[in-house]
């Protein structure tokens, strides 16, 4: 706390009141010292090399007196004596390099000792030795260093091959040199310094109004290695970071060689040279930096992960453009088909005979059955992926209609529902036959492959150019597009994702991989987990239908809650599979119940459903909230009923299931 000042803020300040002191932060100008890029409380990411600024440049000042250079491989380079303790020792510039141009002799960083975490003592402050450091290894334990006494050794040989601190005798070794403040140096007779240990107070780094002292740092020299120009942050970064959008590894562009380091020098060869897995060995096949700056033209474009300059969309510039209501009618119609088709990708994933996890103890790839397993396992895993997308799919196109102010479409489809309009496909669900999945992979074929604009994919790009090129129908434009450029990306590579499961299971036939899925259970936990499905099934509508009406106010919570209903309803699914019951998604008919008055009950005690397929009787609508509560009382009747079988292992689900139907039931009740 500080007390205040007179004449520094325009009301008076209680006494000890916290107020800043940090000049910067108060100032009404850009002050000197602190370029606008390089202030740490507005940096994305300061770090090394950083996007504001390079925390090494910063650090660089570590030691007063002293400029280190972390940036090299064989060690921390000492570049300039500015004063300090140091200079004090007699150490000046010129005993920097005390070599020739053929054969210099630099001064490099050893060692540094400092207590780096608040629970260290003094006595038991860490000794940091440059030997087989580089010097960002090194940059990273000076990075650490709390305020307060610090040590430093130097001398002549390279950091990562010098003796760092341990040629010091160990009753005299460098922290009880740093707690008795005993600076040495050490000259050889034609007094040629040959090592030397410093010892004064970690730098501030900031003068006394808050600024990073100008006198200190230069302009330009926090910023300084940065990522610039981009193609140094191309070839430096690599997967999720910046730019997280380039390619690393690639495929030819017949998708025939995969695994292609992106950015190798070598790129003449036929077939390509594959990527290597260790770092260093694939850096040194790599464009180097200057290369890079000079070639990057030469890198092809990547397109759904191969590598081809000729990949363009068609030319479908003659269609007519749709009117807004042939727009919204689209997106109604897409609506039910993306529910549909995520109805249909979830049944096929059910109806393969892969655990819901892998158990790699119990499924050794070197054997015949766990490499079989293994195959139908990711060939599952592809399927769900592609399911969740789809649920994705059907919020994004909801979001449209909500957006283009017209009512959501969330209802089940009907078995008549047509998915596919130039074939008259309908929808239904089937088990992942060969047959199912060429039609999955046909649906899912973009736009690009085909040449069709009636197809789903050709479809979203129809609507994607009407919406952008005719703003006078649609103010609501950037949003729409956005949403809809989302969709058509994730369908390229549901493609790609369903040719994958192909591979997966080309070696097997349909009866090495199905399970027998049967319609109606005959087991009376089966009749119970069907019913819970049920529910489920309809709380994941009523939740989603809730957050999508309330928008931004929802504040993620219902979504939360949708989610988790999602994900339980998939563990009940899996459940159910493996016993060779179906999926049942059907939607709850009955009437909503009334607070406190448990579940909507059939003779069982259990909500009644209709035998098969989806439900269409007259309900509470979802969005109000009252089926979403109706839907999650009924489950804890149902599970009790499941709890009273006594089934082992299912219970724990029952209990882990239960308490997020709690917490629904709480996101959802009147406050």
């Amino acid at each position: 706390m500080n007390d205040p000042t007179s004449a520094s803020v325009d009301l008076p300040v209680p006494e000890g009141k916290i107020f800043p002191r940090n000049l910067t932060a108060r100032a009404d100008h850009v002050v000197r010292g602190n370029p606008s890029g390089s202030r740490p409380e507005s940096g994305v990411d300061n770090c090394f090399p950083g996007l504001e600024f390079d925390q090494r440049n910063l650090e660089k000042a570590f030691f007063p007196g002293l400029t280190v250079d972390f940036h090299h491989a064989s060690g921390s380079r000492v570049l300039a004596v500015t004063g300090g303790v140091a200079a004090a020792q007699g150490i000046t510039d010129a005993d920097l390099d005390t070599g020739t141009p053929q054969d210099p002799q630099p001064l490099y960083l050893w060692a540094v000792c400092g207590r780096t975490t608040v629970d260290q003592a003094e006595e038991d402050a860490p000794v940091f030795h440059a030997t087989e450091r580089t010097g960002l290894e090194l940059w990273r334990r000076v990075h650490d260093l709390l305020p307060g006494r610090v040590a430093v050794v130097l001398g002549r040989t390279p950091g990562s091959t010098s003796p760092g601190a341990f040629w010091l005798p160990d009753d005299d070794g460098l922290n009880v040199r740093r707690m008795a403040g005993r600076n040495e140096v050490g000259r050889d007779d034609d007094g040629v310094l040959e090592w030397a240990v410093l010892i004064a107070d970690r730098a501030r780094y900031l003068d006394p109004d808050g600024v990073i002292d100008p006198d200190v740092y230069r302009p330009g020299d926090l910023t300084r290695s940065l990522c610039a120009p981009w193609q140094y942050d191309f070839r430096e970064c690599g997967c999720y970071y910046w730019a997280a959008s380039k390619p690393d590894i690639s495929s030819s562009s017949d998708g025939v060689y995969r695994n292609l380091n992106f950015q190798r020098r070598n790129r003449a060869t036929d077939p390509p040279e594959p990527d290597i897995p260790t770092i260093r060995g694939r850096s040194a096949r790599e464009f180097d930096h200057p290369a890079l700056i000079a070639n990057w033209n030469v890198l092809p474009v990547v397109l759904n992960g191969r590598e081809d300059d000729s990949m363009e969309l068609p030319d479908w510039s003659g269609l007519k453009p749709m009117t807004r209501a042939k727009v919204i009618h689209e997106l109604e119609r897409l609506a039910v088909v993306e529910h549909a088709l995520c109805l249909e990708y979830l049944y096929a994933h059910y109806s393969l005979n892969a655990p819901a996890v892998l158990d790699p103890a119990a499924h050794d790839p070197a054997t015949p059955e766990g490499a079989r397993v293994r195959k139908i396992y990711a060939a599952a895993a592809e399927v769900f992926s592609v399911a969740v997308d789809e649920m994705r799919h059907l919020r994004w196109v909801n979001e449209m209609l909500a957006t283009l102010g017209r009512p959501l479409r969330l209802e089940p489809p009907r078995p008549d529902t047509v998915i596919q309009l130039q074939t008259g496909r309908r929808f239904e669900l089937k088990p992942l036959t060969p047959e199912q999945l060429d039609w999955f992979i046909a649906v899912e074929r973009p736009s690009a492959v085909t040449a069709d604009p009636q197809g789903i994919d050709g479809m979203y790009v129809k609507l994607h150019e009407t919406i952008v090129h005719r703003p006078e129908l649609f103010p609501e434009a950037d949003r729409l597009a956005h949403l809809i450029k989302l969709i058509i990306d994730e369908g390229n590579d549901h493609y790609h994702r369903f040719t994958a499961v192909k591979e997966h299971l080309a070696e097997l036939s349909p009866d090495d991989y199905l399970r027998p899925l049967r319609t109606d259970p005959d087991t009376p936990l089966d009749v119970q987990l069907v019913e819970l499905s049920a529910l489920n099934y309809t709380m994941l509508l009523g939740a989603l239908e809730a957050t999508l009406k309330r928008g931004d106010t929802a504040g993620g919570v219902l979504i939360e809650q949708a989610r988790r209903t999602m994900f339980n309803l998939h563990e009940l699914n899996h459940l159910l599979a493996s016993h060779g019951v179906a999926p049942r998604f059907a939607k709850l008919p009955a009437a909503p119940v009334p607070a406190g008055e448990g579940a909507i009950a059939s003779a069982s005690g259990s909500v009644s459903f209709p035998e098969s397929g989806p439900a269409h009787a007259a309900g509470p609508e979802l969005g109000d909230g009252q089926a979403v509560l109706a839907a999650a009382r009924a489950c804890v009747a149902v599970r009790q009923n499941i709890d009273a079988l006594a089934v082992d292992g299912v219970r724990a689900m029952m209990t882990r299931h239960q308490a997020d139907t709690e917490a629904l039931i709480a996101a959802f009740s009147p406050r």
